[in-house]
């Protein structure tokens, strides 16, 4: 057999090794930076699409590929003792025969006149299936009664390859019938070789196409890497700061504008974006807080003069009075819009400022629910308080903290049905004050719920109100560093708890004082 086949490739197999190290060394950083995009979004779909095909695609490429080598290795093994076989069986049949007219001659002279022993082992079997000589010159008590064997007593060449328990290993072997000059079968030649060496070095040439497989598999995951770190990551932080601005942070900006291609420019589109919003932010800003301190003037002229009327009008027909008392009830409404407008220009602006002072909180509080309970009798809801506390001292904006209570009461008794009832609650708990103001009315519906904080935001109610109290008085609770909690259910009702953060410490000393 040609000794090529058995050639040990092991330099190449070191080789694509080492360089297997390299790279999965350089990929380890990257793939560290793109963790976190993983998995997600185009990623996700790239990994599916393009890696996973390309995964599945070169194990069946090289999957097969080590199917054909191995079919090629064992095939060239078949063929090269099949030639050998039919050469010896040609010679026996042409030359030695002829020549010795003796059977059992014969097949000494074709083992002694056999040139490949080195390579190949060729045994002669007689007839009835006994092995009568061998190249290897050892006896062979028992003989393994292989396929090939069996198949070329009937006359045909047939080859076999498997576990030979003799020589304890995987063999290859070619079996042809003996024919004498004048076509007499008289026995069989079988060419046997050991696979050891064949299947070292397919091993070997498997390594190498597995190491090749992988080499492919990292560069493609190199470059999708890379495609992560190009066009996944900046999208990535074009999306956070598309949020920001969608939140209200009008000063955000996407960094990455240095890219001369789309996602470059997408960068700058955005960054144009954010400058057109911030500066119409700006000018709608000024232009309320302008339209505001000009329609206080005239509010404020408006109530005086009414205020007058009703104050020396003793004359007026009750006519009159009602249509006087209508036009100061809307005078106050519309300045306590007016006045919510201001407020959200100066919240919006970052002015809004805290003027706190040591106060009471819970007389503050029941101050606001006296008067709303005359408001809410007039409208027949009945308010339910009664108090937890002798008194909750704290450092707090005193008015805007009164502005809080009544934004939330007010709307418990909007949103309350005719004869209903509002149970108001006030207590501390740990290092807190709440202020638990709770109706039994129309609720607030799970989709219109996260959004009633937001300026202008009305959801299904149908109640009068400009939809900037709610916010107002929650970004009043994040300057003290308190919060507004909301809990609501169609036809059940809504929970507003107010928290307020307190120094205990303080109030112990001010309680021993």
């Amino acid at each position: 057999m040609n000794k090529r086949f058995f050639e040990k490739p092991k330099s190449w197999a070191k080789k694509l090794g080492r360089a297997a190290r390299d790279l999965a060394g350089k990929i380890k950083n990257l793939a560290e930076m793109a963790q976190k995009h993983i998995f997600t979004g185009i990623t996700r779909r790239w990994l599916i699409n393009v890696f996973g095909v390309i995964f599945l695609v070169v194990v069946l490429v090289f999957s097969v590929l080590c199917a054909v080598i191995k079919s090629f290795y064992y095939s060239n093994c078949t063929s090269t003792l099949k030639a050998s076989g039919e050469y010896m069986a040609k010679y026996f049949e042409k030359h030695i025969y002829p020549e010795y007219h003796s059977v059992s001659t014969g097949f000494m002279v074709m083992v002694e006149d056999f040139e490949d022993k080195s390579i190949m082992e060729m045994q002669v079997i007689s007839m009835n299936g006994s092995l009568v000589f061998s190249s290897t010159g050892f006896a062979i008590e028992t003989l393994n009664e292989t396929p090939d064997l069996l198949q070329a007593r009937t006359g045909k060449t047939s080859s076999w390859i498997g576990y030979n328990a003799a020589s304890d290993e995987r063999v290859v072997s070619v079996s042809l019938p003996l024919y004498t000059d004048d076509g007499i079968m008289v026995g069989t030649v079988r060419m046997m070789a050991s696979l050891r060496q064949v299947d070292q070095a397919l091993m070997q040439m498997n390594l190498i196409i597995v190491a090749i497989g992988f080499l492919i598999i990292l560069l493609t995951t190199v470059t999708g890497i890379y495609f992560i770190k190009s066009i996944v990551v900046p999208v990535g932080f074009i999306n956070e700061t598309a949020r920001e601005i969608a939140d209200g942070n009008m000063t955000a900006r996407v960094k990455q504008v240095n890219k001369n291609d789309e996602i470059g420019e997408l960068c700058r589109t955005i960054n144009t974006m954010a400058e057109e919003l911030s500066q119409n932010e700006r000018l709608k800003n000024e232009f309320i807080s302008s339209i505001s301190h000009e329609l206080r003037t005239p509010l404020t002229a408006i109530r005086g003069w009414t205020e007058t009327m009703l104050a020396v009008g003793e004359n007026m027909d009750e006519t009159t009075h009602r249509g006087v008392e209508i036009i100061y009830s809307e005078t106050e409404r519309l300045s306590k819009m007016v006045e919510e407008l201001l407020d959200m220009s100066r919240m919006q602006n970052g002015s809004m400022k805290l003027s706190v002072e040591q106060c009471d909180l819970l007389a503050e509080f029941e101050e606001t629910v006296f008067m709303m309970s005359e408001r809410a009798r007039s409208e027949e809801i009945l308010i339910e308080y009664v108090p937890e506390e002798e008194s909750i001292p704290a450092l707090v904006d005193k008015d805007r903290v009164k502005q809080v209570f009544f934004n939330v009461i007010d709307n418990a008794i909007k949103h309350s049905h005719r004869e209903g009832r509002i149970e108001i609650a006030a207590r501390i708990k740990g290092d807190h004050a709440l202020f638990i103001v709770q109706d039994f009315g129309e609720g607030i519906s799970e989709e219109d719920l996260p959004h009633i904080k937001d300026m202008f935001y009305k959801g299904r109610s149908q109640k009068r109100g400009s939809g900037i109290g709610l916010g107002v008085s929650d970004e009043i609770m994040r300057l003290h560093g308190g919060s507004l909690e909301i809990e609501s259910k169609v036809n059940v009702g809504t929970v507003v708890t107010i928290l307020f953060p307190i120094n205990r410490q303080e109030e112990d000393k001010i309680a021993a004082d």
